[in-house]
Parts: C-alpha cells; structure tokens; sequence
C-alpha cells in the first residue's frame, strides 16, 4: 500500500491548537482527552506565534509537532558573574509513531534552525529526551543537573542559617514577586533560562490564566524570604507522603529554591531542614555542586541520587556566540570547527580566532593556522565551562595542533561554577 503524502506545516494558526496540542501530548503518554490539553489550549490562544510553530499532517490530522520559544540564556561573565544572550529555545517536539523514519523530524527542525539563524540567534538550546536523537542535529550537552534527598532523621541534617526572615506566602504573591527573584537568581550562574512575567502568571493560573490542576505538582505551600529591600528568596513545598506515629516519617517535595543572594539561601535552607514530622526532602532539577551541602553538620545527609545532561546548545553563529561570553583569563585561540551535523543544513563549519583580554571578547573567521580542531558539538558542550576540552581528546572530536593550546583553552573556558539550568521549557 503506498503511503499517503505528508505536509510539512509551517507556520500553524492558532485555531489548530487544540488539535495539533492533542497529538503532541499522546505521543509523550499523556492523556490527549486529559485536563492539561484543555489548560494549554486556552494559554496558547494568548501566547501562540504561528510563525514559530511546526507540524506534520497526514490526511487533515497532525502527526508531528514541533515549536519555538525566544529566550535568554546566561553565559559567563566577568568575576563570576554572568551575560545575557538570546537563544532560540525548541520545544514541543514529537512524531507519532505511525510516521517515524520519514524525515519529518529533520524537516520541521531545519526549518526552524534556519529560521532562528535569519532571525539572529547565535544559539538553539533544547531539553534531549533522548541522546541519540539531537546530536545528529549539532546539539550537544551543556549543562548538567542532580536530584538530591535530605535525610532529615539523621543527626547533622539540619543547615546553618537564620530562618527569622522566612514567612509563609501564597501563588498570588510568589508570582508577583517571582520574575524578579528569579532574574537576580539566574544571574548567579552561567546556563540559566529565563522566566519572565508571563512565565510565572501561566505556570501559577495568575492575570486571567487558567488555575493549573491538582495533579499538576504545584506546591501546597508557599514560603518567602524578607531582605532588607524586599522578597529576595522563594521556595514551594508539598508533602507527599504523611508521617506517622512510627516510622518512616513524612516525606516533602521542594519546588524551586531561588535565592537572589546567600543570605537568602541560607535562610531557605534553614527553614525547609528545620520541617517538623518529615523524614525525607527531594530536591530535583538542582546544581550538580550543590552549595547547600556545606551548610549541613553531616553533608552526608545530602544524598546524590540522580545526574544528568540537561540543557543542550547548539552554535547557529559561532563569532556572535564566542563573543558574547567573557573568558577566565585573556588569551588568544584559533579553532578549527567541524560542523559533524548530517541532518541539518545549517553548518557552521569554519576557522575562527579568538581573543581574550580582561572584560573584551573578539571572535572573526582567520586564515592563520589552527590551534585546535574540533567539531561543533565539542565547542557546544565547552561553551559555558560545563566540560573540559581534554573529556573530547580520546573520542577524536577535539586535537590539539599546537602545544598548550588544549591547557589554555581550558582555562580560558572555565567559570568558577558549574553550568546550571533550573528551568524545563
């Protein structure tokens, strides 16, 4: 039987949302018919740009999504601190089952790839649900993120700090509170996404947007952090497992945790260890170095136990994107990309110098010989400091040309902390 002729939509009116909403939840085991597609039917008709969606249909029924976003992205800046870039954020990406292997996802992604890059972003960023799948598109792992449990029942969980300045609060206040903590948060540390005003009226049913639903995971409560200007900190919290008169006690899930300074910090963290009846607090989506481990008498009480990639970045403009970020010391480098992309057309192959010296960065196409080859993806993974150069020698994806140039260009990348992105999109 010869297969039906699919089409390639792009860009998608706002009245194919409920539609094109419903095929992309079922294909993330969702239920098409459940409560979230109502909700976000009625987010998108006030939030939807046709232009930056995409969809396959076969005989009149999407059977492929895909959208973007247009958000900022911190990169590294000078003495620990961070910049601002725009990257092009995708998201919503699906094939049902019934169509895979037919190119439809590279079809829809190049597209908006090339989009982005007319558009004038240096960067795509996306969460892989699966390895294998976007590095033949150029994206590689930037950031890394842990989940963590806090042993509360052992002796040392409680953490140092003064809780004197944490209150109770409510949605309305934490969303009206929440854009502005959040931005002093991200800018913390390099690899954080931004969340708008907006992002915090629909992720907690505020201006007219529809009230999330009870399984949606929301807190049941609220907690703020008083400093001497105002709310600088926020966290939620709901219990998710009730303490008895025996063993095992209460257990709590954490939701967020933004302090815009370390004072703030502390205190967040001293009021949510000092929780009567619970045994157990699980923090997901946090940093891989988590600094609160070291304001615990027992850091051991501190309990790793997951770690994985989670934002990954591809360059669509490697100049504007070396340029932007500022680097640990001054230096020069010449790189030898190879774009190792074999389902996209964009390439940013290319030998390009870059120059280093205290708060300037200049990165333009050279001639001169190269210091290092290396592909793409390895750059894109080296980008906000979150891997070392070396991790690439064995795999052939990065070679040093000149001697020292593997060293310097690790210092040179390097950031005081870690990469880290709190937020899913």
């Amino acid at each position: 039987m010869e297969r039906s002729p699919v089409a390639i939509v792009n860009p998608v009116g706002v009245e194919e949302t409920p539609s094109w909403l419903r095929t992309m939840v079922a294909t993330f085991l969702d239920d098409p018919g459940g409560l979230s597609v109502d909700r976000w039917t009625r987010v998108l008709a006030r939030t939807w740009d046709p232009a930056r969606a995409w969809g396959a249909r076969d005989r009149g029924r999407w059977v492929a999504t895909l959208r973007t976003e247009d958000r900022t992205l911190t990169v590294p800046g000078t003495n620990g601190g961070t910049r601002d870039l725009r990257a092009d954020a995708v998201t919503n990406v699906t094939v049902s089952a019934t169509h895979r292997r037919r190119g439809l996802m590279r079809q829809m992604l190049d597209g908006a790839l090339c989009a982005a890059r007319a558009r004038g972003d240096a960067v795509s960023i996306l969460i892989s649900a699966e390895w294998p799948i976007y590095g033949r598109f150029g994206y590689a792992p930037a950031t890394w993120s842990a989940d963590y449990v806090l042993h509360r029942n052992r002796l040392g969980a409680v953490a140092a700090g003064d809780p004197a300045r944490v209150r109770a609060s409510d949605a309305q206040e934490i969303a009206e509170v929440g854009a502005g903590v959040f931005t002093a948060f991200r800018r913390r540390r390099a690899g954080q996404v931004d969340r708008d005003q907006r992002w915090w009226d629909i992720a907690l049913g505020q201006d007219g947007f529809p009230v999330p639903p009870p399984d949606a995971g929301l807190p049941h409560n609220w907690i703020v952090h008083e400093g001497d200007d105002g709310v600088d900190g926020i966290v939620g919290w709901r219990a998710t497992r009730q303490g008895g008169l025996n063993p095992p006690g209460g257990r709590v899930d954490v939701w967020g945790l933004f302090a815009a300074n370390d004072a703030a910090d502390r205190g967040l963290w001293a009021y949510l260890s000092g929780i009567d009846l619970i045994d157990e607090i699980t923090l997901s989506h946090r940093p891989v170095d988590e600094p609160a481990r070291w304001l615990l008498r027992d850091g051991r009480s501190l309990v790793l136990e997951d770690r994985n990639d989670f934002l990954w970045l591809r360059f669509l403009d490697v100049p504007t994107a070396l340029t932007a970020r500022r680097y640990a010391i001054a230096g020069e480098l010449v790189l030898d990309v190879r774009d190792d992309s074999p389902a996209t057309e964009i390439d940013v192959s290319g030998r390009y110098a870059l120059r280093a010296d205290d708060d300037t960065a200049e990165c333009e196409t050279t001639a001169r010989p190269a210091d290092l080859e290396l592909t793409q993806r390895a750059l894109a993974s080296i980008y906000l400091g979150g891997v070392r150069p070396a991790e690439f020698v064995g795999s052939g994806a990065l070679t040093e040309l000149t001697p020292g140039a593997l060293e310097r260009t690790r210092l040179m990348f390097s950031t005081s902390q870690p990469p880290w992105n709190a937020t899913s999109f």
